[in-house]
């Protein structure tokens, strides 16, 4: 949806600020060679006739509803003229009930630009939705006709294709080019297209029964229980209970192994007895292809009943790890904080606002993306990318601000580190389905934990596990996946860091990071869901410091009066979307007994992403986005789960497609660039001695008297 689209452009922009552009890449669609006489978009030819032999419907393009696009042409034919940001067109509604054997979406283009991500949205009901979309990757410019071809299976079983359905074509999120399209047609399956049709149905069902069982491990009462592990220098310590009579192993499963897929443990180690305590070695040198470190693994008690194997327990993560140092922990002065910069400017500002933390970003295949010589882990060597000495550069500036850092961890979809189920997106699910993408995602973190949790050049303080992993099609892509198969590798991935982290840091906290989603899936999947079951992986597997990352933008990142405007931003735990209206629902979820680290300590809340947008420099505009901002310190200040907030942007970015939700501006009209906007002076008094005389004078914008008002007592 649009206000969701702006998201990933506000952060995205940002984001490549401080990374390498990836290469694009053709879609994942099935491109046949031109069927005609090649043709220029700016003059389309009429339309070829599509094959007679497979049963189809056509489809017709309508010019209203229309955003950031001109539309002309007839006869199956149209021309597209993106000239703004997220430029996008509606089909005409289906007249009646497509044929459910017609399962593939085909048209033909051209594009004098490249298409950097063309996005379909399968409107069921006439409504479009993240959920029912699918991004299919760029498209690269062409003077004759392409054939593009989708197999739409999976929204055809959704229900797409009913009367009164559209589809919507999002020809990439950039303006300047014209996009021809034509002949088309929703139709039929030819015999290979069906046979692999099959084959993606046998995977998708494959997935959602892994997410089955994930379900069915996380709910049981298992007979057997690991109730320990410790880690100390050269050992690893197991203890647990056995439930009964019978041949037990104990099972250790490597990160790349999935133990609920498993009928056949490879590293187990037999036990007997009511109760066990094994000790083996941490090292396992040359298992499979690398020196393989028993930190990451987690151990389960398995039967064994002649060759067959059960698993007969939770498996347990490490409880405790012997520190290789033990840095002073890292106290927040305040609660005020900005997001990712990377300019002296922005090193000052965090000075001269007093700010208690930031965000920064890092992008791992800038450090370690290849093999070399520069550093070694797990017995292979790699080289050191640019990004090593602009991390350093980062972290020493922000020792110099006396600021706390969150580091927000990031692997670019076009990488190394690309999941081998990845379909696009701008980041990637680190890969961590062979032990060769485990050790290299590892050996970056150990390097970057071995380094920076110190103040030499300078310390992370804490770690914000990729971006946004409710919309992981966008920004953490693993493919389309089922919640608990998703989030189990998530999960995963925040214990590899961790399980390094906490040698290094034993405060650090591992910070999972969602949108302004609640109980709502406008990406993939419900955050309210995920954080629940996040929770029931703690209680089965062994608890850790994991904490939140959360990003209450409005529920339009466009509009800034989100006081008036949140509607679906309510003050019950089943809110729709968490926004700076309702910030206390998050405060009080934070806080719940359930939630709590081990049941008794409140786990680490940042803001770590949003802002109120000005649409434009006009004054209304940026007295709306001042207020905003501070309602949105006032709120933070009077919450006492949530431990800080960290403005983004610091700065409006041009490539932002219109947003303006900075503290400084962009050169625009009578506005030099980086020019403080009423809600910079906002967010350097919030917390001072100047906070009332700034802050009071928005509250007839905000239609309140007191800022006692724009509390809420939850539901």
């Amino acid at each position: 949806m649009k206000r969701l689209l702006f998201k990933s452009a506000a952060l995205v922009s940002v984001l490549l600020l401080f990374a390498c552009k990836p290469e694009e890449e053709e879609p994942k669609v099935i491109i046949n060679p031109p069927t005609d006489t090649p043709t220029q978009p700016s003059q389309p030819s009429e339309p070829a006739t599509p094959p007679s032999t497979l049963g189809q419907v056509k489809i017709t393009l309508r010019d209203k509803d229309v955003h950031s696009i001109s539309i002309s042409g007839s006869g199956g034919t149209y021309r597209l003229s993106a000239i703004g940001a997220d430029p996008y067109v509606y089909s005409d509604p289906l007249a009646s009930t497509v044929d459910p054997d017609y399962k593939m979406l085909e048209f033909e283009y051209t594009c004098d630009a490249q298409v950097n991500d063309l996005q379909v949205f399968y409107c069921i009901g006439g409504t479009a939705s993240e959920a029912n979309s699918k991004k299919y990757g760029s498209l690269s410019a062409t003077g004759t006709y392409k054939k593009f071809t989708a197999d739409i299976s999976v929204f055809r079983a959704r229900g797409w294709g009913k009367a009164g359905d559209l589809l919507r074509f999002d020809p990439g999120d950039n303006g300047g080019l014209t996009f021809t399209i034509r002949n088309i047609v929703v139709r039929e399956m030819t015999a290979d297209e069906k046979a692999e049709s099959q084959a993606v149905e046998d995977r998708e069902k494959a997935k959602q029964d892994m997410a089955k069982r994930l379900g069915e491990y996380l709910s049981k009462d298992y007979p057997s229980e690991v109730t320990n592990v410790s880690v100390s220098a050269d050992k690893v310590t197991i203890k647990g209970t056995l439930g009964g009579d019978g041949s037990y192993v104990l099972a250790e499963i490597c990160p790349w192994q999935d133990v609920t897929e498993m009928d056949t443990f490879p590293y187990t180690t037999e036990i007997s007895g009511s109760a066990f305590e094994i000790t083996v070695d941490r090292i396992a040198k040359s298992r499979e292809g690398i020196d393989y470190d028993k930190v990451f693994s987690k151990w389960a008690v398995v039967k064994v009943d002649g060759t067959s194997q059960t698993l007969d327990s939770h498996a347990r993560y490490a409880d405790d790890v012997v520190p290789v140092q033990s840095p002073e922990k890292a106290v927040l002065k305040n609660k005020k904080g900005l997001g990712a910069g990377n300019i002296d400017l922005y090193y000052q500002d965090c000075k001269d606002m007093d700010c208690g933390s930031v965000t920064m970003n890092i992008v791992l295949n800038g450090l370690i993306d290849r093999m070399g010589t520069d550093y070694t882990y797990g017995g292979v060597s790699y080289a050191l990318g640019s990004w090593k000495g602009e991390i350093d550069r980062m972290v020493s500036k922000c020792k110099d601000a006396g600021v706390v850092v969150a580091a927000i961890i990031l692997t670019q979809t076009e990488s190394s580190y690309k999941d081998p189920e990845n379909e696009g997106g701008f980041y990637t699910m680190p890969n961590m389905t062979t032990p060769e993408g485990f050790n290299m995602y590892a050996a970056a973190l150990t390097y970057m934990a071995s380094r920076y949790c110190q103040d030499t050049p300078g310390r992370i303080h804490h770690w914000i596990m990729h971006n946004e992993v409710d919309m992981g099609t966008d920004w953490t892509n693993m493919g389309d996946q089922p919640m608990l198969r998703f989030l189990d590798r998530y999960i995963k991935s925040m214990r590899i860091c961790y399980n390094i982290v906490r040698q290094y840091d034993q405060n650090a906290y591992i910070l999972g990071s969602y949108t302004h989603n609640w109980n709502q899936a406008d990406g993939n999947y419900k955050p309210k869901e995920m954080l629940s079951r996040t929770v029931d992986y703690s209680n089965a597997e062994g608890d850790f410091q994991w904490g939140l990352a959360y990003h209450p933008y409005p529920q339009d990142l466009t509009k800034p009066e989100f006081w008036k405007n949140d509607t679906q931003s309510t003050w019950d735990l089943d809110t729709k979307y968490i926004t700076f209206k309702n910030l206390e629902v998050i405060d009080k979820w934070i806080k719940l007994p359930e939630n709590l680290y081990k049941g008794e300590t409140k786990r680490l809340l940042f803001l770590s992403e949003q802002g109120t947008n000005s649409p434009s420099y006009s004054t209304g505009d940026l007295n709306l986005q001042a207020a905003g901002g501070a309602w949105a310190w006032k709120k933070v200040a009077g919450l006492d789960g949530i431990d800080a907030i960290q403005w983004h942007n610091w700065a409006d970015n041009k490539a932002e497609f219109g947003l303006r939700i900075g503290l400084r501006s962009f050169d625009e009209g009578s506005w030099a660039g980086l020019t403080p906007k009423p809600v910079w002076y906002v967010w350097k008094a919030a917390g001072s001695e100047d906070e009332s005389t700034i802050f009071d004078q928005y509250l007839p914008v905000l239609g309140v008297k007191s800022w006692s008002e724009i509390m809420h007592e939850t539901k």
